[in-house]
């Protein structure tokens, strides 16, 4: 399994270089069954007999999309189907040794969202109101040679992009063809660029290998040494899903459904999937830049189909919430998940909690937007951020709890106290010594 990825991954481009030379301008129907056929074969050259769970879902979720159409039961069966199916290979991964297993899975948690997001854009084009929804709401059910050929679509079969139905549909009716003599040479940038992440990745990792945590030394060694170690192995292991994101992005690119419009200037855009700002991630001075800048369209899916529809519990936070436990338990039942989503759950809240009190107090204000500070504090922010996100990272990599655990121990658990604790009483009690401070008004 340790190469299967970036197998997949190379196997995947040549497939789409070759769609690109042999089938624009080709009806639908033979883009459907070229995308089925090859990426059925690429999941059971890769998976084996397990692939057939792929093929089974979609059976079954077009069997209801067919009986219940656009009601809302229809979505409702969809997530259980959806989950459930899913939810039986995280329970075989339970008794893996803890670290992340490429399985059928992988293809598998992008097809729950594939197929749930279908439902829902089906129930949406039966609304009278789908303002907001104009580009993705399906007026009329698909065929099953539509919905065979979506699932299966291989750029987004193992990593994504999440690409709505009606999108992959203006793709195979070639809406998108008269541009794409323009998509080679971004396409190909885009995909040099992740191999150079995901062939980087093992050649740098090896110097920052997991199993320091686990040693003697980690215990022993200056607390400033373990924390910038942690630091930089954070980012080294993030570093390979950048690279997978943009080579799934470059394939994307090529094939031309990553078209996106056209600015004012008559240039063609080729962002619509786009998983990666690569500029915003590597400036980034906070959580939410970081947040911002990778894994942008399963962020965006979340926030389209599970945040928004939580929109009548009127609360924005137990809305976060759900949606980053929904994130959690899509990625799998491993407790590193939980932990992790949870971690950025605080996180992200208690770096609100800041950037609001230095906003609103005039005396905060004025020492962090002070000139000769500029620099100082850009960097400790991106020091800081860069940290909190590697600790983070920490158990979404290392999934079991004597894990992630031995290795938080090991830096006494000094987000978790800051952010817990520290945080919420450090801001209550600037707002109450800074109670008479009043918000600075900002000249035009």
């Amino acid at each position: 399994m340790k190469h299967l990825g970036l197998r997949y991954l190379l196997s995947d481009c040549f497939l789409h270089c070759y769609m690109r030379l042999t089938l624009t301008g080709a009806n639908a129907n033979l883009h459907h069954l070229y995308h089925s056929v090859t990426a059925a074969f690429l999941l059971y050259y890769n998976f084996g007999f397990t692939s057939s769970y792929f093929i089974g879902n979609i059976i079954i979720i077009y069997v209801i999309i067919v009986l219940f159409k656009s009601s809302k039961y229809a979505v409702i069966l969809s997530l259980i189907v959806n989950l459930g199916i899913l939810g039986v290979g995280y329970v075989e991964n339970l008794y893996s040794d803890g670290s992340y297993v490429i399985s059928w899975t992988t293809a598998h948690c992008v097809l729950t969202l594939k197929l749930i997001g279908l439902t829902w854009d089906i129930y949406d084009g039966a609304q009278q109101n789908i303002k907001g929804k104009e580009e993705t709401a399906v007026a009329s059910i698909p065929t099953f040679l539509e919905v065979l050929g979506f699932s299966y679509y291989p750029p987004g079969l193992m990593t994504g992009p999440q690409i709505s139905f009606m999108k992959y549909k203006r793709f195979t009716e070639g809406m998108f063809d008269q541009h794409l003599s323009k998509s080679w040479v971004y396409g190909m940038s885009r995909l040099m660029a992740g191999l150079v992440f995901v062939i980087g990745y093992p050649v740098i990792g090896s110097h920052l290998p997991v199993n320091y945590f686990y040693t003697q030394q980690y215990t022993e060694d200056p607390l400033v040494y373990r924390l910038g170690y942690m630091l930089l192995w954070g980012q080294i292991v993030l570093a390979r899903y950048v690279g997978v994101w943009l080579v799934a992005e470059g394939s994307c690119v090529i094939s031309g459904i990553a078209f996106n419009g056209v600015d004012n200037s008559g240039n063609v855009k080729w962002n619509a999937c786009a998983n990666i700002k690569l500029s915003t991630y590597l400036t980034a001075t906070s959580l939410q830049h970081f947040v911002d800048s990778f894994n942008i369209n399963t962020n965006k899916w979340v926030l389209n189909y599970v945040y928004k529809r939580l929109r009548f519990l009127n609360n924005k936070q137990i809305s976060q919430g759900v949606a980053l436990l929904f994130l959690a338990a899509w990625h799998g039942f491993n407790s590193g998940y939980f932990m992790c989503f949870f971690l950025e759950f605080v996180f992200m809240n208690g770096e609100k909690q800041i950037s609001q009190l230095c906003e609103k107090k005039k005396l905060l204000k004025a020492i962090v937007t002070q000139p000769a500070l500029a620099v100082f504090i850009k960097l400790f922010t991106k020091i800081c951020a860069t940290f909190f996100l590697s600790y983070a990272l920490i158990s979404f990599d290392q999934l079991q709890y004597s894990q992630y655990i031995t290795i938080y121990a090991g830096v006494y658990y000094i987000p978790h106290i800051f952010y817990i604790f520290v945080c919420p009483l450090l801001c209550y009690v600037l707002s109450a010594l800074l109670q008479n401070d009043k918000p600075t008004l900002l000249k035009e």
